[in-house]
């Protein structure tokens, strides 16, 4: 990526120039609406105490013309002479304020009065006014004058921009930085670097970013994760039936006593391998979110019992009633009927107790059996596809190792919490927790 081309750069560069036609705009509006006008208010306001210093200075006699100039020179930082052996000659340098102030003493004395600079000296300025009976020279320095626009709307500018650009470079710094970790995490992910992560740092939007784009980093490690161990494991189940079933075919024909033996034993072989294609295409479907609808828990927990009852089941269970509520219907049934199954399987026994209530957020359903449990460590590892606890559960049960791992697909789909709770002594028990 270019230098030019990255968000950093543009963002920049968009927020200064912006900014700074802004304050140009600003600049541009105080100059005429604002300094403007002061500086012809301070150019007239200084050419009527000319004018008036000058008339007054006339009036005087010779004996009070020197205590009159020392006040003034105390006072308004002018000098007043009628002397003409001062040498006067053209400005060298431009004020902007001396056109204001030429124009002004013309309006009050009707004179083209032009401002000369004391030769060889540019930093004092005159203004010199015919009477009648003589010349008055003013002088005053060049800093006397009032407000200068030129040099405060420049150094208003200059800061502006200044700061500006300081402030516009931190606050995109600010906003990119994050996002080019996130692209090079996007980048190392790219490469297979599955354990790629980004801080949660910064302002909360930006932290919430990195924080969903660190948890979809997760699942999608977790979906290359899942899918390698899917394929590992569905190759080695489904291998064992199909090397039984090459064997009964080799030895079919051999002795007819034993074919009906080895028939069956094929039958129960496909049915293996049906029933564990059918929890695979399960586990794949099990990311697919439906739509909520409105249904009667009570009404839908008395069929599932009554179908696990025609089965040969025994549900033993306890309720409040829920009455209508808004969930997934057909996700709800499937997380049941795997945990039911689970129980069953590896309870130990020929009933299960099932138990639900409804609070004020949450429906509470809990399935407890009475098997050997399983160690605590584990109560999360079961969640894992093909995962089997090859002792503390009853090996001799089977299982594909997907049936709990399709509960915590179909939970975490639909945003419920699952948890296993072994109780020592007592089974297994399964809660599910379900928000309305």
């Amino acid at each position: 990526m270019k230098r030019w081309d990255s968000l950093f750069v543009k963002t920049s560069l968009t927020l200064t120039f912006g900014l700074i036609l802004f304050i140009s705009l600003s600049i541009y509006f105080a100059f005429f609406f604002i300094l403007s006008p002061l500086s012809n208010r301070a150019a007239d306001d200084m050419a009527a105490i000319i004018k008036m210093t000058s008339q007054t200075w006339l009036s005087l006699s010779e004996q009070e013309r020197s205590a009159f100039e020392t006040r003034v020179a105390s006072q308004h930082d002018l000098i007043i002479t009628g002397a003409n052996d001062i040498a006067m000659q053209e400005l060298t340098k431009n004020y902007p304020f001396i056109p204001r102030l030429e124009r002004a003493l013309k309006r009050h004395t009707g004179q083209n009065v032009v401002i000369k600079q004391a030769a060889g000296n540019d930093s004092f300025l005159w203004a010199e006014l015919n009477f009648a009976t003589e010349k008055i020279k003013i002088g005053f320095d060049h800093n006397r004058p009032g407000p200068r626009p030129p040099v405060v709307l420049t150094a208003i500018f200059f800061t502006a921009a200044l700061i500006i650009i300081i402030l516009t470079n931190l606050l995109v710094r600010r906003i990119t930085l994050p996002l080019k970790k996130m692209a090079n995490a996007a980048n190392q992910f790219g490469k297979k670097q599955f354990f790629t992560r980004i801080p949660e740092t910064g302002s909360a939007e930006l932290a919430s970013l990195a924080n969903s784009f660190n948890g979809m980093i997760k699942e999608i490690s977790q979906l290359m994760e899942n899918r390698a161990i899917f394929f590992a494991g569905i190759s080695h189940d489904l291998r064992t039936p199909i090397t039984r079933m090459q064997i009964a075919l080799e030895l079919l024909g051999q002795d007819k006593a034993e074919d009906e033996v080895l028939i069956t034993g094929l039958r129960n072989d496909l049915i293996e391998m049906e029933f564990l294609i059918k929890q695979s295409l399960e586990f794949i479907k099990g990311v697919d979110k439906q739509h909520a609808e409105k249904i009667n828990i009570d009404k839908a927990f008395s069929e599932i019992v009554r179908d696990y009852h025609k089965r040969g089941f025994v549900i033993l269970l306890e309720s409040e009633q829920c009455g209508i509520c808004e969930i997934e219907l057909e996700a709800l049934k499937r997380v049941l009927s795997n945990l039911l199954d689970n129980a069953f399987q590896y309870g130990g026994c020929s009933s299960v107790k099932l138990s639900y209530k409804k609070n004020q957020h949450h429906i509470i359903i809990r399935i407890s059996d009475e098997g050997p449990g399983i160690p605590e460590d584990k109560t999360e590892t079961v969640f894992q596809p093909f995962f089997r606890l090859e002792h503390s559960r009853n090996k001799k049960t089977g299982g594909s190792g997907l049936g709990l791992a399709i509960v915590r697909q179909l939970c975490d789909s639909h945003g419920w919490k699952i948890r296993l709770i072994s109780r020592k002594g007592r089974g297994l028990e399964a809660c599910l927790e379900i928000p309305i």
